[in-house]
């Protein structure tokens, strides 16, 4: 009894000081986003996080107003995710599963900066709550878990990651409970506080729950060979195997209690485009990685993608003078270093902690705990040690930053990220020695508390400061969001009288996601989660941007505007394109500037009936990109069906004309193009590309840019952003900017912007490359689509042989009337969620174009029916059930064996 008392206390007097420190903190590191009038959002946040907290809440909201209406059914597909998407694997990246993000259901959308904001800094708050709570069992000095719990809360990957990425954070809060539970599990103690742990991390995010599963399994093997009093040295083997085995079956209840999240996620992840990229892992990082490694530890700056150290001051020489001590914790302590150190050394090793996926160190966050560990472990050590002990280790820590501050008088970016971190801890190493010269302990130790709060100060406004790391750059001004969400394109859109479904397809859009906050359906999205057969059309179609997990509109494409059932196009004011084939109908503001809205003149419907049925062979592969866009309008191209499908393959006239035989590159001065090779001599230099195409032609063409499989090579790491004008022989200009993957990228080098309807005759593009150096390519090429037959077809379809048309929660309701068997389109992505109906009867789904799906009916009149359900979410939750009839037989057994112990 007595000790738990103490344990109390201890929580109760730590937790009151770590919580007016942190108070104090909070203001003193981020003062400087209200000097220079700028929001917690970068692009992501704007984008993405809380455009996602809002669509959240107001799903949550949603769900309890359906069991409150008696309808127990979750909406589990939305159409303003992207061209369609499952709300489960979308939104667990970045909300769904944590619990904090639960609040929102209480929080309106015009809320959600406010709230992210709130969570953010709670979430620095619990890390720090969750490390004393750790502390709490071992013997330490309660200044010394207060301050390091401060460390630890503001370490510089706490201070980088915080706002940009506030649930980057979580796996800091979950870390050192899943470690305690594995040390109750290892002293055969409860294993709840585990088993409840994992099932958080796992529901919560399953990319970082596998980095968390990775370190707590090191922890596990590590601390149970220091557990010297329950095993004994014999029989160890045959202890570890029964203890080992254990701890897995208590880490797969709570993996099975977050099933019914878990489950749904992994098969998103395992059908995303993020799992098809192509990785080259090197066997060492380069030079400047290591130099940025040696430097930061006790500043903020990165090294390499997420890689971050940055502790106070006081940390990094009681790190390396915990290297002088022999005890159990100080050995187990150097052993966790030492594993977190080879991590930063090895790429192979960020490889494998980012799911065998590109490099990254974003696993850092695991290297904090250990670190502050030991300055709470070493304290009462370092403030009592003699002379003699401390010797070397502030050599070391001397000599270190000596060397930075002289590479500082050398380079002044060196000199705006460490001078005053390394001045710093060269000041504190000095005044530290006085102290301990002069016998001064009790001061020593409040200094050295001081000095832990100073640098953490410093530390985080040299990552923010204009001055500094400039990294306030990257965030939105204050109220951006707020701006955003009441001037917007899809605030527009909103207001539009359209009754039947249409998507909107917008150029230069300034944030990706308002569809989701509005209930829009748009062509642009962003987030970490995309569909893999959107991705193949993308490519395919050279559509794909500079990242595998957006959309950045359909380049003008007047086909692929109407494959995706685009209704209305918007541009920008300024920009000069104006698209012949569509109706203007206002200009409005946006917090981006002026908008054009126009209406297409031949948009396509949700669901399109095709005579022709094609299948995706080898000839369809060899087609190039311009035709495989135009046959998706002539006909439905079926993936992996070719024995199934009775209708017979006719031949299809293509309008498409390739113009690449009457094409000329023209060189000057500043670039010299040869053997596939364009070398510029200057930043921002142009060449002319000619070309000469029909002159018997009697109509006016869609013209088209083919950049194939283009890249710089000058710098692996660079994206380029070319910019090209069209200039027609009548002296018409248009215009078309976009940005292209580096050659490290495994997509998106290739890009075929649209011009619009052209006089093909002939014409001069000038492209502007603005990097200097040598870029590659495959192919140039010039494409001209004649889509005035297409669009006389288009007015003649489609109005009587699809109707009914409703569209409700996973459901969607057709009626159709055909006059022959014919394979029935529907605009959006394929997914093995949905099960399509018949008549009441269910029938195949289909693969078609790359990305859709669709189904064949048969002639005469139908009912059609589409039902979703999230894959793997039913299994999920048959899986949560059983593990939490086990969580609770485990509970009773425990109990039981409690009282017959007492």
């Amino acid at each position: 009894m007595k000790n738990i008392i103490e344990k109390k206390s201890f929580l109760k007097n730590v937790s009151a000081k770590y919580s007016l420190l942190f108070c104090l903190l909070v203001p003193l590191c981020f003062f400087q986003f209200f000097v220079y009038g700028k929001s917690f959002l970068v692009h992501d946040g704007l984008n993405e996080h809380t455009a996602f907290l809002a669509f959240y809440g107001q799903w949550l909201r949603h769900i309890v107003s359906n069991i409150f209406h008696g309808n127990f059914s979750i909406p589990t597909f939305s159409f303003s995710l992207g061209f369609g998407a499952d709300v489960v694997s979308t939104l667990n990246w970045f909300c769904l599963g944590d619990p904090l993000n639960l609040f929102s259901v209480f929080v309106p959308k015009e809320g959600a900066y406010v709230l992210f904001v709130i969570l953010a800094i709670l979430r620095l708050y619990l890390m720090g709550i969750a490390f004393i709570i750790f502390c709490r069992k071992k013997t330490f000095f309660n200044s010394s878990v207060v301050f390091g719990a401060l460390a630890y809360s503001f370490c510089g990957y706490a201070i980088f990651i915080g706002v940009r990425h506030p649930y980057f954070l979580n796996p800091m809060i979950y870390f050192p409970l899943l470690c305690l539970g594995i040390d109750f599990i290892l002293e055969k103690k409860s294993p709840l506080l585990f088993i409840i742990t994992v099932f958080i991390s796992c529901a919560c995010n399953y990319y970082f729950f596998y980095m968390l599963s990775i370190f707590v399994f090191i922890y596990a093997i590590v601390r149970f060979f220091f557990v010297e009093k329950s095993y004994g040295n014999s029989k160890k083997l045959n202890a570890f195997i029964k203890v080992f085995l254990k701890t897995v079956g208590f880490y797969f209840i709570g993996v099975a209690l977050a099933s019914f999240i878990f489950l749904p996620n992994i098969y998103g992840f395992l059908t995303a485009s993020r799992t098809t990229e192509k990785i080259i892992v090197p066997l060492l990082y380069d030079i400047n990685y290591y130099a940025n490694l040696f430097f930061s530890p006790s500043a903020p700056s990165s090294f390499g993608s997420y890689g971050n150290l940055g502790f106070a001051a006081p940390i990094l020489l009681f790190v390396v003078f915990l290297f002088t001590q022999k005890d159990s914790v100080s050995r187990q302590l150097k052993i966790f270093l030492l594993i977190g150190f080879l991590f930063f050394l090895i790429p192979f090793l960020a490889h494998v902690t980012n799911g065998f996926n590109y490099i990254t160190n974003r696993w850092s966050f695991a290297f904090a705990l250990p670190a502050c560990v030991s300055f709470v472990h070493i304290f009462p050590k370092f403030c009592s040690a003699s002379k003699k002990d401390l010797k070397l280790p502030m050599i070391i820590i001397a000599v270190h930053s000596f060397i930075i501050l002289a590479a500082c008088f050398f380079d002044k970016n060196i000199r705006q990220q460490y001078f005053v971190c390394y001045a710093f801890s060269l000041l504190f190493l000095f005044f530290s020695y006085i102290l301990l010269k002069k016998n001064k302990n009790a001061f020593l130790q409040k200094f050295i508390c001081i000095s832990i709060f100073l640098g953490i100060i410093i530390n985080s406004n040299i990552r923010f400061s204009p001055y500094g790391l400039n990294y306030l750059e990257k965030y939105t001004s204050f109220g951006s969001y707020e701006k955003n969400l009441n001037a917007n394109t899809d605030f527009e859109i909103k207001k539009l009288s359209d009754k039947y479904f249409f998507r909107y397809d917008e150029e230069g859009k300034f944030t990706a996601n308002n569809s989701a906050i509005f209930g829009t359906s748009g062509t642009n999205y962003y987030y970490s989660i995309s569909d893999i057969h959107l991705m193949q059309l993308y490519e395919e179609l050279c559509l794909a941007t500079t990242n595998n997990m957006r959309c950045s509109s359909l380049n003008r494409r007047s086909a692929l505007q109407k494959l995706f059932a685009v209704k209305y196009f918007v541009l920008p004011t300024k920009t000069e394109y104006i698209p012949e084939y569509m109706t203007f109908v206002k200009e409005f503001d946006t917090y981006a500037g002026k908008k054009k809205l126009y209406r297409l003149n031949n948009s396509l419907p949700f669901a399109v009936p095709y005579k022709n049925v094609l299948y995706a062979d080898k000839n369809f592969e060899n087609l190039n990109p311009i035709e495989k866009q135009e046959l998706f309008l002539a006909a439905a191209v079926v993936y992996d069906e070719k024995s199934k499908i009775k209708n017979e393959e006719n031949e299809i006239k293509l309008n498409s004309k390739i113009l690449h035989k009457s094409i000329s590159f023209i060189e000057n001065n500043d670039v010299k193009i040869e053997d596939n090779k364009i070398t510029t001599k200057k930043k921002n230099s142009t060449f002319e590309i000619d070309f000469a195409g029909e002159e018997d032609s009697d109509s006016r063409k869609e013209l088209y840019l083919l950049f194939k499989n283009f890249y710089y090579t000058t710098d692996n790491e660079e994206h380029v952003k070319p910019k090209i004008t069209f200039v027609a022989d009548s002296g018409k200009k248009e215009s078309f900017s976009f940005e292209l993957t580096s050659s490290n990228d495994s997509m998106g080098h290739n890009r075929m912007p649209c011009f619009g309807l052209q006089d093909c005759e002939s014409g001069k593009f000038f492209v502007t490359l603005e990097n200097k150096g040598v870029y590659e390519f495959d192919e140039i090429s010039v494409f001209a689509l004649d889509i005035s037959e297409k669009d006389k077809k288009f007015n003649s379809r489609y109005n009587d042989e699809i109707s009914s048309l409703t569209f409700a929660e996973n459901k969607i309701s057709l009626e159709t009337s055909l006059k022959e068997r014919e394979f029935v389109r529907f605009s959006m992505p394929y997914s093995k969620g949905w099960k399509i109906f018949i008549d009441g009867r269910e029938t195949k789904s289909y693969r078609c174009d790359i990305a859709f799906i669709g189904t064949f009916v048969e002639s005469g009149n139908h009912s059609v029916v589409l039902k979703y359900s999230t894959p793997f979410l039913n299994i999920g939750l048959v899986v949560s059930l059983l593990g939490l009839i086990i969580l609770i037989v485990l509970c009773f057994c425990q109990k039981s064996r409690r009282k017959k112990n007492e």
